[in-house]
């Protein structure tokens, strides 16, 4: 039986009201083939305005409706899930931050789930929104496609994404707001009114995204640098960020951000750990650091060993780093050594102990009581491996590298 309506919405906040403005505006649905329910008839009230029907019943909408939009609160997602919960096959398209696939299917085991993190731009439809519709058909996921690009440009993504995409794109005006107010107060500390100041800082910054979108072929470092004359003043406020590490503060920002929302989503304390070590040769004198991150504090923990293999001090900076933990933690460990990453990701460690502590090729493996140890750790938290290229990629692991190579020089010395 054709279903009665192409959309059904559930909830009808800010965000929903935005979408469905959206999507009747691009002439993608008509407001007729669309429906919305919530528990508030004073919200039904005003997005009806809109020309689309309402529904108190959420069951009914959804038995109704083609494709059923979930846009309440996360923490209101299992009572609305509960009033719901049915076998029929359903096709769901969720906003709900840190709720994912797999809660949603606990209640509709049929159904495909297509995941979306819209930010709040997307209200006046200058927004951006990551999406995973791979449960779909190629039809239906074009579909989800042009329904969110009616309000927002569209990156597809893999769900374990999704937390990347709160940190850079559902979280960031937030940031953008932050460093703009900043500006703001800077120009009246220096003695502009604050309308003039506000006129001002914000004009540049929307001049600023369009330069960047004009500019496809330039790199933002070459857009700094037309800014930036040699000797000039710009250039004196880019030092100043440089020295205070903007960077790094920004990263530690937006690991943050996606962080509490991993936590959120997986009911688990989430713990970064960079870690690297060093050595005066192979063998000699070593040192290893392991800088652990959460929420939003950082403990380091270092050490020195008189005659090791750089090796070893890999294994050792991750082992130190992850028996710091006084509870059962997800990790996410970064490391540059692919001797670590490899060996787990590729479940090269868990080959060689039943082998024996032998290789593939019969040879016996170095190391054997830190891979013992390391596997013992493993069985206790939840460890993601994370390969980053050393002496570039991390700013986290660059320090760790410095940390380690002094931890053996003052020694030396």
């Amino acid at each position: 039986m054709k279903n009665k309506f192409k959309l059904g919405v559930i909830g009808a906040g800010f965000m929903a009201t935005a979408i469905v403005k959206g999507v009747i505006d691009s002439k993608l649905i008509p407001a007729k083939d669309i429906t919305v329910n919530d528990v508030s008839e004073e919200q039904l009230k005003k997005i009806s305005l809109l020309g689309v029907n309402t529904e108190t019943d959420s069951k009914v909408l959804a038995e109704n409706s083609e494709f059923i939009l979930f846009a309440v609160k996360p923490q209101n997602s299992e009572e609305v899930f509960n009033a719901i919960r049915t076998e029929k096959p359903l096709k769901i398209i969720s906003i709900m931050a840190g709720v994912g696939k797999e809660k949603i299917k606990k209640y509709f085991p049929n159904s495909s789930v297509a995941r979306c993190m819209p930010n709040t731009p997307c209200s006046i439809l200058e927004g951006a929104v990551g999406v995973d519709s791979s449960d779909f058909s190629e039809v239906d996921s074009e579909f989800i496609t042009h329904f969110l690009s009616s309000f927002a440009t569209v990156v597809s993504v893999s769900e374990d994404k999704m937390g990347a995409i709160t940190g850079v794109s559902g979280s960031s005006p937030a940031y953008f707001y932050y460093f703009v107010k900043s500006v703001i107060d800077a120009g009246v500390k220096r003695g502009l009114s604050e309308s003039d100041a506000k006129l001002l800082a914000v004009k540049a910054m929307e001049g600023a995204a369009k330069m960047i979108e004009s500019n496809p072929d330039k790199s933002i470092d070459e857009l700094i640098n037309a800014v930036c004359s040699k000797g000039g003043t710009t250039v004196e406020a880019i030092k100043v960020f440089d020295e205070n590490d903007l960077s790094g503060i920004v990263y530690k920002a937006v690991s943050a951000c996606v962080n509490r929302s991993d936590e959120i989503e997986s009911g688990e304390k989430i713990v970064e750990i960079y870690t690297d070590g060093a050595c005066s040769g192979n063998p000699g004198a070593g040192g290893y650091c392991a800088i652990l991150v959460f929420g939003g504090t950082e403990k380091i923990v270092k050490g020195y060993e008189p005659d090791t293999t750089n090796n070893r001090m890999e294994l050792v900076a991750a082992i130190e780093g992850i028996s710091s933990l006084k509870e059962s933690c997800r990790i996410k460990l970064y490391s540059d050594s692919s001797y670590l990453i490899n060996a787990f990701n590729n479940g090269w460690v868990f080959d060689w102990k039943e082998n024996g502590w032998k290789t593939a090729g019969k040879a016996e493996v170095k190391n054997i009581d830190l891979w013992e140890k390391l596997l013992s750790l493993y069985g206790k938290h939840k460890i993601s491996f994370i390969k980053v290229k050393g002496h570039a990629d991390n700013d986290y692991n660059n320090r760790c590298d410095k940390i380690a190579v002094n931890e053996y020089l003052s020694r030396l010395s």
